[in-house]
């Protein structure tokens, strides 16, 4: 069962616009994006209430689908269907006839597109579905993109905005708010507007941008592991403010000394990034190892195992009992500062 992805998209609309479509995926901001492209592709904005269907897939049934493919382009060459979020793997016998006839039959005028928003797509229950797509049209995946080529993206759109990300500061980008791409997309024209004309640095991204927990957590700990005690309480004591979950905050404290005992754990063993990578499935969170890898250096396994005891003795104390719980995170702080300093000598 060939499935296509997003390259094989961008070819079919280089060549036209028109024909079936069923575009599934994990990925919401690129699903939107296409099938934004390709409503603006098909129809003009000045007939767009003549030509432009939008069907809620949830309340509406086939026939009325059929409709809408089947209607004329008024004042214009084309028209589009756009089928959000229609349960196909639940049709019935006759339905799913109709389907097949429909997608197989697309006028040369319509370009029918079965956007699947919200609906989960698993290939064993769509597998008849995804088939018929791409038999007579095209069934499109959009999944997560692997990280150089977010980076890639974003230094792209960047650029066109004559606002180019210095060296790193992409990448530094996806580490601090995330992968996902619609919240990259928001968060780049925040720096954009902020950076006003001269490129973007790191230091603008700490400044405007919305981090994830994650990076929040790790830039504590990467004060801590570099002996600013004093920073590390001073991003603890902002992260509090902002109203983060205590319980969340301790949970990617530990998620950090995890990766740095894997990390530790692999150059003991002689074991190389990659293999760890792969076998604790670090998989577009590469940069999570790298980070662990340098933080690791001059640090004992036996400071990190005391470090992982303090953790655990801290997240029995925030889930078990009626405490101070930003006491606890600062005590931690401390132990843990304690510790790593006595493993460091």
């Amino acid at each position: 069962m060939a499935v296509s992805n997003e390259a094989a998209l961008k070819e079919k609309l280089k060549k036209t616009p028109l024909g079936a479509y069923l575009i599934y995926g994990t990925e919401d901001y690129l699903k939107k994006v296409y099938v934004d492209k390709i409503v603006k592709m098909t129809v003009d904005d000045s007939f767009a209430e003549f030509n432009l269907h939008r069907i809620d897939g949830k309340e509406s049934t086939l026939g009325e689908v059929y409709e809408c493919v089947e209607a004329f382009p008024m004042m214009s060459d084309s028209t589009c269907v756009v089928v959000t979020d229609m349960q196909l793997d639940a049709l019935d016998g006759d339905e799913m006839k109709m389907l097949e006839e429909m997608v197989a039959d697309v006028p040369e005028t319509c370009a029918l597109v079965f956007y699947m928003q919200t609906v989960n797509v698993t290939p064993s229950k769509w597998k008849n579905i995804i088939s018929l797509f791409e038999e007579h049209g095209l069934a499109v995946n959009l999944t997560e993109k692997e990280p150089a080529d977010i980076v890639k993206t974003l230094e792209n759109a960047a650029k066109k905005r004559n606002v180019p990300f210095d060296n790193g500061a992409a990448r530094y980008l996806i580490e601090c708010v995330g992968s996902d791409l619609n919240t990259l997309h928001n968060e780049m024209e925040k720096l954009c507007a902020y950076a006003s004309g001269r490129s973007i640095a790191r230091a603008d991204i700490d400044a405007v941008c919305s981090k994830s927990l994650e990076a929040k957590a790790f830039d504590i700990m990467r004060a801590l592991h570099s002996g600013n005690f004093e920073t590390a309480m001073k991003k603890l004591s902002a992260v509090i403010e902002q109203r983060e979950d205590p319980i969340m905050l301790l949970g990617a404290f530990i998620s950090s000394y995890m990766d740095i005992y894997r990390a530790k754990a692999a150059v003991i063993s002689g074991f190389q990034e990659t293999k760890v990578a792969e076998y604790y499935d670090y998989k577009k969170k590469e940069f999570r190892l790298r980070n662990a890898m340098r933080d690791s250096k001059g640090l004992s396994l036996a400071a990190i195992y005391k470090c992982l005891d303090i953790l655990a003795e801290a997240d029995a104390l925030l889930k078990g009992s009626d405490v101070d719980k930003v006491l606890v995170l600062e005590q931690t702080l401390a132990k843990l500062a304690l510790a790593e300093g006595e493993g460091r000598r």
